[in-house]
This record gives structure tokens, C-alpha cells and sequence, in this order.
């Protein structure tokens, strides 16, 4: 079997090995942590559900989905990272990593990928995602180790099943949902959390968020994980949806009157919706609306 840039929906990770020694679903059977050394990035790791773990403190987090022939990892950090992350999940168990999922190809979330190519993973990303990760700095992206998909992919591996979901445009023109139906969890990637903002230089798209946002609450989910932050219970991230179209509508209204560049910005600076953005960004949503057919504005009355 060849592995290679795929445009089929389903791919099935083989067993290509014997089992290696412990359960899967093993937990901390291995002696306690030494203190780490000044400098050594701090993970901490929680469990989700069982048989899905969360790695949170460094540059963005990572999940971890166990299965009876190996691992499904969702983000993989910042280079500096990669040996503490490792020795976090050996810790759980001593089953390889078959695959590396990536939510988009911010460096904070994919900085580690051309080690774990190194290991022999695969790794799985949306198309436009993919081509941003290609450069001589990371050549192993030019073999077989890498699978690519353009809307949607579903990964099973030891029982366990993986759908990967690219709604659109949002914080990137990538961004990858990796949802865990049996577990009822999402990996939202960018899409929520304490720090969200669309990277315009990349394709990002806050009209595009919407919908994302839409299209994701049409799963069945009762835990979402953002790639930073903590994790969030479906009526948070509804919360978050409401938030970003009162922020859309009111942009609608001000074109709709007639705002200048200048007068959108202002306005939107002062409505509590803008989702933390600065000036620049609220600059390339004014870009972005004035030259996209968008729905009627919602006057909203007492």
C-alpha cells in the first residue's frame, strides 16, 4: 500500500507492526517524573475522556487519541517541545504515533512535524494547510509520509475513527476540525478560544468563521478542545457563535449606511463582539465585507 498524497475520503492505518508491550489504555505505569530543568517547556496532561488526553502549556495543545494499534495525535507544538511531549505520552503508554493531525499550520501548532516524519508518523492536513508547511527546512514533506485532503477524511486506526472537516475559511484557509464522534469530542483547532483572530495573510476569513462555527455545532459534541486555552462544553462555544454574528450583523449595518473605512473601524472598536481584534485586523474585515455579497443587517429594536 502506498502511502501518498490522497484524495480518498476514508484511509485505514494498518497494523504494521505487532503490538508493542502495555495496554493502550495503560496509565502513569512508569516511575515518577524527575523535576524538570530550568528551560524545559511545561506540559501538563489531563485526561478528556477515556482514551483521549489533552497536553496544554506550551505553544498550543495538543489531544491525544489512544487506540488498540497506536496513537492519533492532533498538533504537535513548537520544535522545543517535541521531547518533553514525547516523554508525556510514553507515559501513558508505549504505543507508536501512527499519525500527526494538523488543525492548520500555524508553527506553534505543526513547529514539530518534520521530527515526527523522522519517526516514521504520518501526517494529515487539509491541502492549503499542507502547501504552507512545504519548504527546505522541512524536506521529508515531499515523500509518501505526508496525506493531504481537500474538504473531509476519515481516519480509523485500531477501532477507533477520526473525522477530519474543513468548513471553510476562518483563522486560516486550512483549518482542520478533528471530531471524535464516539467520544463525543471536537478538536476545534483555531476556532474557539481565549485568543482567536483570523490570519488574513493566510487566507483567514471572519465572514468564513460563521459558518465554520455553524457547521461545526451541527456535530454531536459535548466537549470542545481549542488549540489553546481550556476546553470549552457546547453552550460555551454556542456563546462564541452569538458573539461572532452580532460582530458580522453590525458590520453588515454599517455598510449598509454608508460607513467609511475610518467609521467602520471606530464603530467596531467599541462593540464588545470585536473578539479582542486590533486595528489591522478590523481594517482587512472592512477589506474583506466591502467586497463580499453578504446577507441583510438585523436591526435589532427594544
Amino acid at each position: 500500500m502506498s502511502f501518498q498524497n490522497w484524495s480518498s475520503r476514508v484511509f485505514l492505518l494498518f497494523l504494521f507492526t505487532a503490538p508493542l508491550a502495555g495496554s493502550a489504555l495503560a496509565q502513569y505505569n512508569h516511575p515518577p517524573e524527575q523535576p524538570p530543568t530550568p528551560g524545559t517547556p511545561i506540559l501538563h496532561a489531563d485526561l478528556v475522556k477515556t482514551g483521549l488526553y489533552v497536553f496544554s502549556g506550551g505553544g498550543g495543545n495538543s489531544l491525544l487519541r489512544l487506540s488498540a494499534n497506536g496513537f492519533i495525535l492532533v498538533n504537535a507544538g513548537l520544535p522545543s517541545e517535541q521531547e518533553v511531549l514525547l516523554r508525556k505520552i510514553k507515559r501513558i503508554s508505549d504505543q507508536p504515533i501512527r499519525a500527526l493531525i494538523l488543525t492548520d499550520s500555524d508553527l506553534s501548532h505543526a513547529g514539530a512535524i518534520g521530527q515526527f516524519l523522522q519517526g516514521g508518523t504520518r501526517i494529515i492536513a487539509q491541502q492549503h494547510t499542507a502547501g504552507r508547511l512545504a519548504s527546505p527546512a522541512i524536506p521529508e514533506l515531499t515523500t509518501p509520509g505526508l496525506i493531504t485532503f481537500e474538504n473531509d477524511y476519515t481516519l480509523r486506526l485500531g477501532g477507533v475513527e477520526a473525522q477530519l472537516l474543513h468548513f471553510g475559511n476562518a483563522h486560516t484557509d486550512g483549518d482542520t476540525v478533528v471530531y471524535f464522534p464516539n467520544l463525543k469530542v471536537v478538536a476545534a483547532g483555531a476556532l474557539i478560544g481565549p485568543d482567536v483572530s483570523p490570519n488574513f495573510s493566510s487566507g483567514g476569513s471572519l465572514i468564513g468563521w460563521r459558518n465554520a462555527l455553524r457547521q461545526m455545532l451541527k456535530l454531536d459534541f459535548d466537549v470542545a478542545v481549542p488549540v489553546g486555552g481550556p476546553m470549552q462544553n457546547r453552550a460555551e462555544v454556542e456563546a462564541f457563535k452569538a458573539r461572532d454574528d452580532e460582530l458580522v450583523n453590525h458590520a453588515s449595518c454599517l455598510l449598509t449606511d454608508g460607513a467609511t473605512e475610518g467609521q467602520f473601524v471606530s464603530e467596531l472598536k467599541k462593540d464588545e463582539s470585536t473578539l479582542n481584534l486590533n486595528e489591522s485586523q478590523l481594517l482587512s474585515f472592512y477589506n474583506e465585507f466591502s467586497t463580499t455579497a453578504q446577507d441583510g443587517c438585523t436591526r435589532l429594536t427594544n
